[in-house]
């Protein structure tokens, strides 16, 4: 038997069989039964083409096609191996650029939460999601000879369809908890509970099944107005998209309610940014003198003076939790940089078995439109410097002079790296923050911070990740005992009152060789991990959940905090 039957199955856009929707929950044959099925040696023989043409014109052809588009000039400037293509680590940084710039999707397993890039491989994030060998062939595909622009794209659309699985699945489980037919249609009122039901879920990151109590859910949903902040928004937004999807229709089947929560998902992370922003906003309300810093008797101000605006954003995590984030500016006086703080896990929604909902990383599409220009991985300081001079930000305004000594900043990192400057390493990094410190975290060495959320930091710290009221007194005694800032620091440019560390690491790897314009590997060798991805998706179907359990703590707290 040929690769044909698993694609027919598994790639088609018709996710979970949709026509078979009374049978989707049923649990997940093992690998083994694949394996009797179908050969390694007729996946590994299979060619490229064969997939392309089973991906049709459905959802899976059009993610395709999107992911190449977004991922095209970042794989263009990614440095290349002796094959023409991405490593690990390359792979790795990619993907988890794309997710974020699509979906606001931070996905555990290509994230970077404090260790290296390199630390893990991209086909990690398939773990316990396919059979053990299809995993094993996407690893030895990469370190052999690596993916170019398309196998990245092809790995991107697997892992999308994965987590399309997943929400279909929450879906069926929360027909079984409310006890709704899946075969046939179901009203207006019932598809509304359906969906409030799942985006409760959802945003508080809870899992359901069939043993899961109607009435424990069904108070759950009840209290999302007062745990949730954001909801009646949150209401609106999805009956929007519903509206679209289903063109207004009045009664509702399995089928085209999970066409919504697909919907959902991809476009929550857009929806809730602009969340995000309104925070950027308040907390360069009390920004200190352009920094993109926030001294931390500032940050505490609202949460002391209860001085919150509608919606509310409760600035009061520890120092010790900010500092684990890799928000915390330990310059006298303490502060909290703005974009680390708004990126950090602390405003992350809606987790999943596979990624959470973070905020928008705004220096992604500033760091995109340099790769775009330059289509290299590494460029001389003027070249560099003439087109960030270009580049405009929701704060920085284009043109703007680059100040002299980050002129300087940009040529030391040059003569350290042979007369170019790597784009993908922690001192560009760093530079591009000196230039849009609202926008560029401020990038710290891998191992010295980690993306936790307040839960597990309590857990791993024994801390509490809220500032006491005393703490929050205490940083604002010190500022006004330090009788404010010294003349120095008054006479001092913008830019030199931010940190400046020489320490430098790269976020993928650097091959030292001529990077080759295009791969070098025959498309059917380059075909191993798509055909092997194909027939993966076959058995992707989730087929068991967490018993969900109520809330440990009620989230009285802003629209876009996690864990308060």
């Amino acid at each position: 038997m040929t690769v044909s039957f698993l694609l027919t199955l598994g790639i088609s856009g018709n996710i979970l069989f949709l026509g078979e929707a009374s049978e989707f929950l049923q649990p997940t044959p093992e690998p083994t039964i694949l394996n009797d099925r179908v050969s390694e040696k007729d996946i590994r023989t299979s060619l490229l083409d064969e997939v392309e043409a089973s991906l049709g014109t459905g959802t899976a052809k059009s993610r395709l096609s999107q992911n190449e588009a977004i991922l095209r000039p970042i794989v263009a400037a990614m440095p290349k191996n002796k094959f023409g293509n991405l490593d690990h680590s390359a792979v790795r940084y990619a993907l988890h650029r794309l997710f974020v710039l699509r979906h606001g999707w931070v996905v555990n397993a290509l994230s970077f939460d404090g260790d290296a890039w390199n630390s893990s491989s991209p086909s990690g994030v398939l773990k316990d999601h396919v059979p053990a060998y299809i995993e094993h062939m996407f690893e030895e595909q990469l370190k052999g000879k690596g993916f170019g622009l398309h196998e990245t794209a092809v790995l991107a659309a697997t892992i999308e369809h994965l987590i399309h699985n997943e929400a279909v699945g929450r879906l069926g489980a929360v027909f079984k908890v409310l006890e709704l037919p899946v075969i046939g249609s179901v009203s207006k009122d019932a598809a509304q509970e359906v969906v409030d039901t799942y985006m409760a879920v959802y945003i508080l990151g809870e899992e359901i099944d069939a043993s899961t109590n109607p009435t424990t859910i069904k108070r759950l949903v009840k209290e999302m107005p007062s745990m949730f902040p954001a909801w009646a928004d949150t209401q609106n937004f999805v009956q929007r998209v519903r509206d679209n999807v289903t063109q207004g229709a009045v009664e509702f089947d399995f089928a085209s309610l999970a066409r919504v929560v697909e919907s959902v998902s991809e476009q929550y992370g857009g929806f809730q940014d602009l969340e995000c922003r309104h925070m950027k906003d308040k907390l360069i309300q009390m920004e200190y003198r352009g920094t993109g810093r926030v001294r931390l008797s500032d940050f505490y101000k609202p949460a002391l003076d209860g001085d919150h605006p509608s919606g509310g954003f409760y600035f009061q995590e520890s120092t010790g939790y900010l500092r684990q984030l890799g928000a915390l500016d330990e310059s006298e006086p303490l502060s909290v940089m703005i974009p680390n703080y708004i990126n950090s896990k602390t405003n992350c929604l809606a987790t999943s078995g596979f990624y959470s909902v973070c905020c928008i990383d705004e220096c992604g599409n500033l760091l995109g439109d340099l790769e775009q220009k330059i289509g290299a991985s590494k460029a001389k300081p003027a070249a560099i410097a003439s087109l960030v001079s270009s580049l405009a930000s929701s704060t920085v305004t284009a043109p703007h002079q680059i100040p002299s000594n980050l002129i300087g900043r940009l040529e030391e990192i040059s003569a350290k790296n042979g007369g170019l400057v790597p784009l993908h390493s922690r001192l560009f990094a760093q530079w591009m923050h000196h230039i849009f410190p609202r926008e560029c975290s401020y990038p710290h060495m891998s191992g010295t911070t980690s993306a936790a959320t307040a839960t597990q930091w309590i857990e791993e710290s024994g801390a509490d990740a809220i500032a006491s009221k005393e703490e929050m007194l205490q940083q604002r005694k010190l500022l006004v005992g330090a009788d404010g800032p010294t003349q120095n620091q008054e006479d001092l440019a913008v830019e030199e009152l931010m940190p400046w560390s020489s320490e430098d690491e790269v976020f993928v790897v650097q091959h030292h060789h001529q990077e080759a314009s295009s791969s070098t590997v025959p498309a059917k060798l380059r075909s191993l991990a798509l055909v092997a991805a194909a027939g993966s998706l076959s058995w992707a179907l989730i087929g068991s959940f967490k018993v969900m359990h109520p809330p440990q703590e009620l989230y009285k707290r802003s629209s876009h905090t996690s864990e308060f």
